[in-house]
């Protein structure tokens, strides 16, 4: 999963608008076109003058040092923005016309942020390795690319940057890391977690007092108190006599009747 360039402009064609996707149901969830959350042109990239080369396809926009940029960046200028269901797409119309389309698993961070401590911006840091073949961290080659708002220099219209992110921020829910190592494990020692308890194996996992191992009753991990009965195991016989619950005490409403 690589960044991908991208020859020729995006239009509004290739994509299903955003409010027709809220409003009806798609007649197929296969083959159809991406969703288009945000749409942005005559926007600003900043990009570190030492890492324009860093990646062939950024390499191909059309940048230089310029004095309304911080020393170390370089500008990108002309740049339209589509944030997709399928990936963010950055296409350069002038001088050149040249685009990249980026996975989401590929923006490792987007935040909003103050470019030159003034002018509303989002930052993004792209991870441009590939991971299945890096085996140490030190190894991970990342690119910080930072959009600028239009007329960012002078009179900056800045609520496109808070709606890109939101686009953002939705589109890369829609993909999720297949490698996070953040996912929950089972908990494999808890009673019947490798299988069915049944009557054949019930002796596996009970002690001889009648409760299921490594089970303490009456604690649970939030400090809750187990309900009357827990970790019991009783008769049919001993059910019918404490009631129609199961349980000591106050009789409810019966649901079902023996009958034969």
């Amino acid at each position: 999963m690589a960044l991908q360039r991208v020859a020729t402009p995006p239009k509004e064609e290739d994509f299903t608008p955003l409010q027709e996707h809220q409003e009806q149901t798609p007649s197929t969830f296969f083959g159809s076109k991406p969703v288009l959350y945000a749409h942005y042109s005559s926007l600003t990239l900043a990009i570190p003058t030492a890492k324009l080369q860093s990646d062939e396809t950024i390499s191909r926009f059309s940048s230089s040092p310029d004095e309304q940029a911080s020393p170390e960046d370089s500008l990108v200028r002309n740049v339209e923005i589509w944030v997709t269901s399928q990936d963010l797409i950055l296409f350069q119309y002038e001088p050149v016309q040249c685009g990249v389309s980026i996975p989401y698993p590929k923006i490792a961070l987007h935040a909003t942020m103050k470019y030159k401590s003034q002018i509303e911006a989002l930052y993004m840091e792209l991870c441009l390795s590939d991971m299945e073949i890096i085996n140490d961290e030190d190894d991970i080659l990342m690119l910080g690319v930072t959009i600028l708002p239009p007329d960012f220099a002078s009179n900056p219209e800045t609520s496109c940057i808070q709606n890109i992110f939101t686009a953002m921020n939705t589109c890369a829910d829609l993909h999720p890391d297949p490698d996070d190592s953040d996912a929950e494990e089972p908990d494999e020692t808890a009673p019947g977690a490798s299988g069915w308890i049944t009557a054949d194996n019930m002796d596996e996992y009970l002690n001889e007092d009648g409760t299921f191992k490594g089970v303490v009753y009456g604690e649970s991990t939030e400090n809750e108190q187990l309900g009357p009965g827990a970790g019991t195991v009783r008769s049919r016989e001993d059910a019918e006599e404490q009631g129609s619950d199961g349980v000591n005490g106050t009789q409810g409403e019966t649901k079902w009747q023996r009958t034969g």
